[in-house]
């Protein structure tokens, strides 16, 4: 009688509370049989009940990414898959048997239920120390679990990690999971050709595989068969798999073999065989579809209709029974690729309904709407060939039956009725992007005797000169021969100005850069609009500059060529400043598909320039003349820094028509920018005033031009600019965190560094460093003064001031303890006496040792970090802000392009009585009438809206309403990367009247929200942050954008939903920044916090344990090392041989790796369990298939983010650091900040990345072994495959953050020191440019041969090295105590 629901949530409730009350594991075990017995019964059949996605509080069903919000219920499908749930939350969770666990699976469609309780009894297994044989029995079970989730890349891949495997067999697998067919099914078919030998000479088979025969099991046999028939799917031989068929009597392969090589009569007769009609028994849709084929070609147009309602609902009824929609998973591909078939089968039979009365009749049909709606019908470019191949396939088979129904019209009236070679064309563009030569030259081989029009014979000509393009130097003389010998009277300009292209890079390919030269600017001139023939030659032009810039580099280090480098140095210049204009021309005609890839390139070539008046600096002035403003906005960061340097006029005008077009995309960066130089040149000022006793009134030029974008913008917008400077002078004023948050983070960061100190100096066994001691003395002296010391007199104005009383009560309260503690006293303003007494009473008092000052830092962290936690978790906005809490803003409901400047606006209405005869002959209708009345008024209220969002007629909009900040590139890029809509954009309406406080470690934050005019509360978090680490995440964003944009077009990548989320970095001031953040986002470390806090531990109960440990170890060790007389007497004189002294040094380095290794093994077993994190994702998810999803695109997610840290030696991956989202599993990228030594180059890390134990238990071994492996090697792949696009922004990108760096590190710097300063770091830049591209082309997929001369097969091994050392517990153990390793 109640709810089905609340009955559900009250088992999930109940069952578990039973469970944990049980007295002992034993009587749990005497549970399992009578659960078992319920499981197995026949009459859960009866209750099948399904329903998608999840209710929420509204009762709508909701269906997202992974599930639903973290406030919904899942509902589920069945009554097994519920009491799966339940017990997979069991703890200890009970031992199902396996076999009825894949019994109920197959019925019931609880895959991710079963997989949820085989991982669960995995990880007990490996725990308790069961069997092997056992734990690969559940694997196999869970890789079963996964094929039927149709994730057989996951299976694949994980198998390479087994290591059971030949190499060999390796070899393939590995080809294979990475998409390398044609090489794959070689080597499966060798495997198979020899296996075949084995009887007749088994030694010859040994010898060839390095192994006997009999080490081959079944397993791996059938794996070959098993692969070799897929990728003959997917090389199309279905010659050869129709012979396999008949040998093995596979009659569904045989079936499929017949009807896509037009076998039709073998499909009628394979059709009547039990087999398929056991298979219709079943519900099998394929089978049916077989049936719908055959009642087309057969001409059984009556039948049609009704077999394929019949097909379609087989097809329905399995898709009842399938998982939730979401992204990244595979289970729903088969099904909706069969739907697309049926619209297709069924506009099929209409077709032949026609062209049969059509062609009794001797008319034409009018087909090209079906024609025009199959041409935009397709798979997408990254889809299998056999989804492409299955649908062009069939509409080759109609095509046929249209040329024979047709044949008595002419060739070109014949051609209008099919588009058979568009087809054949499409299919071998995508075989090529693919890289399946062998398909492609198939495909086109198919044209031979076909008749096409113009467009199609360029097309195929160009995909047949395409292919030659990546071969060796015959095919590529082949290609150019092809394009020689064709006449191109019958083609238009552009496609003239393609061939003529093609011709110039095929002439680079073979070392003709003269001729190349020549053909690029011939096709320029055929088609000077052509953005193709611009941008590859610039490529050309580029590539000989820098060639020229080396050898001049290479010269200048000469006396005897010296004066040469300078003529070649000029030349250089010329040819970049050439190819910069091609570049430029380029994008000027295809804005919206090149500007992400080449404006890069263009900066890069512009920081070439020395002088303002250079050919670099000009070429750029008259090439950016006309275009659009909004291809620069993902490169804003770059455009303002070249305000410091000698190209600064030239950027200011294009940051001009942005501040014009676009402010609220620059507004917030410019504004910081500018307060950030005129600072510097206050401090330039102020410092050279005091030395000389004058000051300069003389601007930097970056300080003047970015006064006068500010000044611009003012006048432009100054609605606009007068509500954003509000809002961020409230959000400075009244957000800063208390002086106990930042003494907080001050002590902790303090007590890491005496912590290091005071493990190196036990190491050492030399006693303690005055000098190191001296340092953190001096330290804690500047923090006294600057909490400590009083730096105004208390007036009446001071004294009303809230914080000013804050800082005082803070003074009273901790000033006196502070200086007793750490012995530091603040300056006093009094007289030189009190001055003289105070040092002398410093003077007289011993200094705090080590140990000391640690055991006071740390007693300061404990008691602040109490006062800080007393604080509650949230406040009214209106306490902190009421200005802010009464902000309100009503923005227009506009639609695309209302705001143009060329928007031709409403038509102004007709008068009734301007022409009665025109209104006797209108329309009387009242509705009518009014419907046109509304509609005028509508757009008049438009336009005027339009025009204040316009203001003043310039083209963009978003200059009245503020708009939420990061709906700009590269924080958010449309599908297309077009021209950005800020009318469409999400308006500020409000703030949200909660403001949260976020803790995260030792930093607290503000999380403030904005809701917007689209309904949604859109999350802040307020954090202080010094320059540098704010404009280290917007490059962090600028290259997830452009790498998502690669992976993106590559076809594995793609597959594989590769993508990096950039995350909106806004400065608001100098030191004070907002990023967008989410309510589902949560730290490694705030898991931890969280799981502490449930059971009653100490959060830092494990730092303090690994950090005493390592000390009492190593302490231990040097009491019990005995050290002779003739030793120490060596030690204290000096005079210890070589051979000594590395001794004593492996010796050292044996104590700290032993003694580390044992304190981090004691903090795993007594204070850190391994799966906090796995019970933390499945609680917040709710149910396994949440969490299933959950997992793969964590796993996918951190997998990028993985190879981020190794390819730019990222080492700073602290927990509180770790942060990403519960509920889609991405990870954040903010506080990515790289790893440089002290000389400023890129220093690699002891771990690679971060894959800590909880990490480790999350993703699993197979998802680890079957997924990050490849993810990493993919995107690895994907991004080396455009080294021409990403060396550019890696200089880019590096050159400005080590400036930024070593500027953070020093004293302020004007323009031309930093520009001295960026030529000094010039070969650091080109150096750490050369470490990342070399490590990224580490983790590409490649087969290397090993020391022996014998090939390894695995061809991501480098990828898995890198996955071992990162969980390697001799390596974690050696990080430092903040890192946490042990989490």
């Amino acid at each position: 009688q109640c709810d089905v629901l609340f009955c559900q949530e009250l088992f999930q409730v109940l069952i578990p509370a039973a469970w944990a009350r049980m007295p002992n594991n034993k009587w749990r075990s005497a549970f399992v049989p009578p659960l078992e017995s319920l499981l197995s019964q026949p009459h859960h059949s009866q209750f099948l009940k399904h329903s998608h996605g999840f209710i929420t509080p509204n009762n709508a069903a909701y269906v997202g990414v992974g599930g639903g919000d973290n406030g919904s219920r899942p509902l589920c499908r069945n009554v097994v898959q519920s009491f799966l749930q339940v017990l997979s939350k069991l703890d200890p969770c009970p031992q199902i048997s396996s076999d009825l666990l894949m019994h109920l699976a197959n019925e019931y469609n609880c895959w991710h239920e079963v997989l949820s309780l085989l991982e669960n009894q995995y990880c007990i297994a490996k725990s308790s120390g069961a069997p092997s044989s056992y734990q690969q029995d559940l694997i196999s079970l869970m890789n079963t679990c996964y094929l039927n989730l149709k994730e057989d890349d996951i299976v694949l891949a994980s198998k390479l990690g087994d290591g059971s495997f030949s190499a060999g067999t390796t070899q393939a697998l590995s080809r294979d999971v990475y998409g390398m067919v044609e090489k794959a099914l070689d080597d499966y078919s060798d495997l198979i050709e020899k296996a075949s030998s084995i009887c007749e000479d088994p030694s010859t088979f040994a010898e060839a595989n390095g192994a006997s025969s009999s080490s081959f099991s079944d397993s791996e046999v059938s794996l070959w068969e098993q692969r070799w028939v897929e990728l003959n799917r997917e090389m199309s031989q279905w010659d050869v798999l129709s012979d396999y068929a008949g040998e093995s009597g596979d009659v569904e392969l045989q079936i499929e073999c017949g009807w896509k090589s037009g076998n039709w009569d073998k499909v009628r007769n394979l059709c009547t065989k039990p087999e398929v009609a056991a298979s219709l028994e079943l519900g099998d849709h394929r089978a049916k579809m077989n049936e719908v084929f055959l009642a087309i070609v057969d001409g059984k147009l009556n039948e049609v209709e009704n077999i394929h309602a019949q097909t379609a609902q087989l097809c329905l009824k399995k898709w009842q029974l399938l998982p939730c929609v979401s992204s990244g998973g595979n289970s729903h591909r088969q099904l909706l690729e069969s739907f697309h078939r049926l619209v297709e089968l069924r506009e099929s039979g209409q077709i032949m309904v026609e062209t049969s009365h059509h062609s009794s009749n001797q008319t034409t049909p009018d087909l090209k709407n079906l024609l025009k709606a199959w041409r935009h019908r397709l798979p997408n470019e990254h889809d299998p060939i056999t989804t492409w191949d299955e649908i062009f396939i069939w509409r080759n088979h109609m095509f046929s039956a249209i040329h024979t129904n047709f044949s008595w019209l002419d060739p070109e009236s014949l051609a209008t009725l099919h588009d058979k070679p568009w087809t054949a064309i499409r299919a071998t563009e995508i075989a090529r992007k693919q890289n399946r030569k062998e398909m492609a030259q198939i495909s086109l081989n198919n044209l031979t005797e076909c008749a096409m029009d113009v467009t199609d014979a360029f097309t195929k000509l160009r995909e047949q000169i395409l292919v030659y393009e990546n071969g060796n130097e015959m095919k590529k003389s082949g290609g150019m021969n092809l394009i020689n010998t064709t006449n191109l009277s019958f083609f238009n300009s552009s496609q003239k100005s393609e061939l003529f292209r093609l011709k110039g890079k095929f002439s680079t390919h073979l070392g003709g850069r003269s001729r190349a030269n020549q053909m690029f600017c011939r096709a320029i001139q055929v088609c000077p609009s052509y953005s193709n023939a611009w941008a590859s030659w610039g490529e050309l032009c580029s590539s000989i500059g820098y060639e020229l810039e080396e050898k001049a580099k290479i010269e200048a280090t000469d006396e005897k060529t010296k004066e040469a480098s300078i003529a070649t140095g000029k030349k250089s210049c010329q040819y970049l400043a050439q190819g910069m204009g091609c570049y430029l021309e380029a994008v000027h005609w295809n804005a919206k598909e090149l500007d992400g890839l080449i404006l890069p390139k263009v900066l890069w070539m512009l920081s070439k320039e020395e002088s303002p008046d250079g050919v670099l600096c000009h070429t750029f002035d008259a090439r950016t003349i006309g275009l659009p403003s909004w291809i620069w906005l993902p490169w804003l960061s770059q455009l303002l820094t070249c305000l410091c340097r000698v190209e600064g006029e030239s950027v200011k005008d294009i940051l001009s028509d942005i501040v014009t077009s676009h402010p609220q995309s620059v507004y917030f960066m410019l504004r910081a920018f500018y307060l950030e130089r005129r600072d510097t040149e206050r401090i330039r000022d102020s410092s050279s005033s005091g030395a000389t006793g004058s000051s300069s009134q003389q601007q930097s030029p970056s300080v003047r031009h970015a006064e006068e974008l500010m000044s611009t913008l003012r006048r432009a917008h100054p609605t606009l600019w007068s509500s954003l400077e509000v809002v961020l002078e409230e959000l400075i004023v009244r957000f800063r965190p208390s002086l106990e948050e930042e003494l907080l983070a001050t002590i902790a960061a303090l007590k890491e560094r005496v912590e290091s100190q005071l493990e190196q100096e036990m190491l050492n066994g030399s006693g303690e460093v005055p000098n190191a001691v001296a340092s953190f003395q001096k330290t804690l002296n500047r923090v006294s003064i600057k909490f400590f010391q009083s730096h105004s007199s208390t007036t009446e104005s001071s004294s009303k001031d809230e914080r000013s009383k804050k800082a005082a009560q803070f003074r009273r309260r901790f000033k006196s303890a502070f200086e007793r503690d750490f012995r530091t006293t603040a300056p006093s303003k009094g007289s030189e006496g009190d001055k003289k007494r105070e040092e002398t009473k410093k003077a007289d008092e011993e200094p705090l040792s080590l140990s000391e000052l640690h055991k006071h830092l740390k007693k300061w962290n404990q008691t602040l970090d109490r006062q800080i936690s007393m604080a509650p978790s949230s406040f009214p906005l209106q306490q902190a802000s009421p200005q802010l809490s009464f902000f309100s803003s009503d923005s227009p409901d506009l639609w695309p392009g209302t705001c143009d400047a060329n928007y031709p606006g409403p038509k102004p209405s007709r008068r009734t009585g301007d022409n009665d005869d025109a209104s006797l002959t209108s329309s009387t209708s009242t509705e009518a009438g009014q419907a046109e009345s509304i509609a005028g008024n509508a757009a008049q209220l438009v336009a005027a809206a339009a025009a204040r969002e316009g203001m003043a007629g310039h083209a963009g909009g978003g200059t009245a309403a503020v708009e939420i900040p990061g709906q700009y590139a590269p924080y958010r890029a449309t599908a297309l990367d077009s021209k950005p809509r800020p009318e469409l954009h999400t308006k500020l309406t409000r703030f949200h009247p909660v403001v949260e406080t976020l803790r995260r470690k030792n930093q607290v934050n503000r999380r403030l929200g904005l809701i917007g005019n689209d309904g949604r509360t859109h999350k802040f978090l307020l954090q202080f942050a010094i320059p540098y680490w704010t404009r280290s995440d917007e490059r962090a964003a600028q290259l997830n954008y452009v790498c998502s944009a690669l992976m993106k077009n590559d076809p594995m990548a793609a597959r594989k939903n590769l993508t990096m989320q950039p995350t909106a970095v806004t400065a608001i001031a100098q030191r004070l920044r907002m990023t967008a953040d989410d309510t589902s986002n949560q730290s490694l470390e705030g898991i931890y916090a969280d799981y502490c806090d449930q059971i009653g531990r100490d959060r830092e109960s494990a730092s303090n344990q690994s950090f005493e440990e390592v000390i009492r170890l190593l302490g231990e060790a040097k009491e019990g090392k005995e050290v002779t007389a003739s030793d120490r007497n060596k030690e204290e004189t000096g005079l210890l041989t070589l051979e000594e002294i590395e001794r004593k040094r492996a010796a050292k380095k044996t104590l700290e790796k032993n003694s580390r290794l044992k304190a981090f093994q004691k903090v795993c077993q007594e204070h850190v369990e391994s799966d906090i994190l796995l019970r933390s994702t499945r609680s917040y998810l709710g149910t396994p298939e949440r969490s299933y999803h959950f997992r793969q695109s964590f796993a996918r997610s951190v997998a990028l983010n993985s190879l981020m840290q190794y390819v730019f030696a990222v080492v700073d991956r602290s927990p509180e650091r770790f942060v990403f989202n519960m509920r889609t599993g991405q990870v954040v990228s903010t506080d990515f900040r790289l790893g440089y030594s002290n000389q400023g180059f890129l220093e690699p890390a002891t771990l690679p990345f971060r894959m800590s134990r909880n990490i480790q238990e999350l993703l699993g071994p197979l998802l680890l072994q079957g997924l990050f492996v490849p993810s990493m090697g993919m995107a690895a792949a994907a991004l080396h495959a455009r080294d021409d696009v990403l060396r550019s922004l890696l200089c880019l990108l590096l050159r400005d953050d080590i400036v930024h760096w070593y500027v953070s590190k020093s004293n302020a710097r004007s323009d031309s020191k930093t520009r001295d300063l960026e030529r000094q770091l010039m070969d650091r830049v080109q150096k750490n440019t050369t470490l990342a591209n070399r490590r990224l082309e580490e983790c590409v997929p490649n087969v290397n041969d090993g020391a022996d001369g014998q090939k390894s097969g695995l061809m991501d091994e480098h990828v898995r090295e890198l996955l071992k050392t990162s969980m390697d517990p001799e390596k974690l153990s050696k990080m430092q105590t903040s890192y946490q390793p042990w989490l």
